[in-house]
C-alpha cells in the first residue's frame, strides 16, 4: 500500500468512527430508554446498562451500511473541500488508481465486519438475551448443570442443551428395572417435537438388555414420549436475530431436515451475508459523490453530508421493504437479500460513469 492508499485510507477510517460514535450514541440512548420499561424484580438498572452495552456491536452492524456512507462523505467531502482531490488528479492519479485507493480500505472493512458478525456481535447479543432471561424467568435455571430432567418411576429423561434455544440436543433416555438394573438406554442427537408431546428422536444410538447382554443398535429415527410440549420447555428466548452466520446456517439446515419452515432463518442468514457488501458497496457509492470534482468549494461539504444522509435513509427504507415485500411473495432469500447491494453497486457504477 502506498502513501497515497494510506492518507485516503486514514481519513475514510477516521470518517467512519465519527459517524459511528454519533449514530451508535443516538441508537443506544433509545435503546436505554425503551430498557427501562422492562425493569423489574432482579433485572434493574445496572443489568439494563450492560444489557444495552453487550447489545451494541449488534445494533452498530446493522447500522454499518449508512454508517460507511455518510463517514465515507464526510472523508472525501473534507478532501474535496481543501482541494485535496483536485491537487491528487493534477499530480496524474488516474481516476482508476484513485478508487483502488477507496475500494482497499473497503475491503478489509468488508472482511473486518465478517469477522465481527461471526466472534464478536452475535455471541455477544446471545450472551446478553441468555443473562436478561436467566435473571427474569427463574424456570430458565434449569438450564443450568446438566441441562433438564425428568422422571416417571423408573424412567429418566435428559435434555443436555437447546440449540438455538428451541432444538433440543443431546438426549439421553434410561430406563431402570425395579431392583435397579438398566434395562434399555437411548441417545439422541436431537430431537424434532411434535404437537401430541411426542418426540422424534433422529440419530439414534439404542442400548436394551436381552438376557444378561446390552445390545446396541443404531437408529436414524425413533418416536419416544409423551415428554415436555414445546410450550413446557424452559426455552432461552433468543431471538434469531442474534445468531451468528454459522448458526443460522445449522439452524437452517436442521429445520428442513425436520421438514419445518425456513424461510425466515434462511432469510436472515443471506440478509448477515450480504451486508458486509453492502457496506463495501456504500463506500463506493460514497465515493463519486464526494469526490464530485469541478464542484465549487463552498457548500460541498454540508450539500454532500444532506445527499448521505438522505441516500442513507432511503436505502434503509427501501431494504426493508425489499426484505419485507420478498419474504411475503415467496422470492429465493438469496435473490432478496442481495437485491440491494445490486442497486447500490448499480448506481454507484453509473456515477463513476459520469465522472470520466
Amino acid at each position: 500500500m502506498g502513501r497515497l492508499d494510506r492518507y485516503i485510507a486514514g481519513n475514510l477510517v477516521t470518517g467512519w468512527v465519527l459517524v459511528w460514535i454519533v449514530l451508535s450514541a443516538i441508537f443506544t440512548l433509545l435503546a436505554f430508554v425503551e430498557e427501562l420499561e422492562h425493569i423489574r424484580g432482579n433485572y434493574q438498572l445496572r443489568q439494563v446498562s450492560e444489557f444495552i452495552l453487550y447489545t451494541l456491536p449488534q445494533r452498530s452492524m446493522d447500522l454499518f451500511p449508512v454508517t460507511a456512507l455518510i463517514g465515507s462523505l464526510v472523508a472525501l467531502a473534507g478532501l474535496n473541500k481543501n482541494s485535496e482531490i483536485i491537487a491528487i488528479r493534477a499530480s496524474g492519479v488516474s481516476l482508476s488508481r484513485f478508487f483502488r485507493s477507496v475500494a482497499i480500505p473497503a475491503l478489509a472493512l468488508v472482511i473486518t465486519l465478517y469477522a465481527v458478525t461471526e466472534f464478536v456481535s452475535s455471541p455477544l447479543h446471545q450472551q446478553a438475551e441468555a443473562r436478561k432471561t436467566l435473571i427474569l424467568n427463574q424456570k430458565a435455571n434449569l438450564l443450568k448443570g446438566k441441562g433438564l430432567w425428568s422422571n416417571n418411576n423408573y424412567r429418566f429423561f435428559n435434555v443436555r442443551t437447546l440449540r438455538h434455544s428451541q432444538v433440543p440436543t443431546g438426549i439421553y433416555y434410561y430406563e431402570f428395572a425395579p431392583d435397579g438394573k438398566l434395562i434399555d438406554f437411548v441417545f439422541a442427537d436431537r430431537a424434532k417435537l411434535r404437537n401430541d408431546r411426542r418426540w422424534e428422536l433422529l440419530d439414534v444410538e439404542k442400548k436394551t438388555l436381552i438376557g444378561k447382554q446390552l445390545q446396541t443398535s443404531h437408529i436414524s429415527g425413533l418416536e419416544m414420549g409423551p415428554f415436555w410440549s414445546r410450550e413446557e420447555l424452559p426455552v432461552l428466548p433468543l431471538s434469531i436475530a442474534g445468531m451468528t452466520l454459522t448458526g443460522l446456517f445449522e439452524y437452517s439446515n436442521y429445520l428442513q431436515l425436520t421438514e419445518q419452515n425456513s424461510a425466515r432463518v434462511q432469510q436472515l442468514f443471506w440478509q448477515k451475508v450480504a451486508l458486509p457488501l453492502t457496506t463495501g458497496a456504500m463506500v463506493l457509492l460514497a465515493t463519486p459523490i464526494g469526490a464530485r470534482l469541478g464542484t465549487q468549494r463552498s457548500g460541498v461539504f454540508g450539500a454532500n453530508l444532506a445527499i448521505g444522509a438522505g441516500v442513507g435513509i432511503l436505502f434503509y427504507l427501501a431494504s426493508q421493504l425489499i426484505h419485507t415485500g420478498g419474504l411475503f411473495a415467496g422470492l429465493p432469500p438469496a435473490l432478496v437479500a442481495f437485491l440491494p447491494v445490486t442497486l447500490v453497486l448499480g448506481t454507484a457504477g453509473a456515477l463513476f460513469y459520469r465522472m470520466r
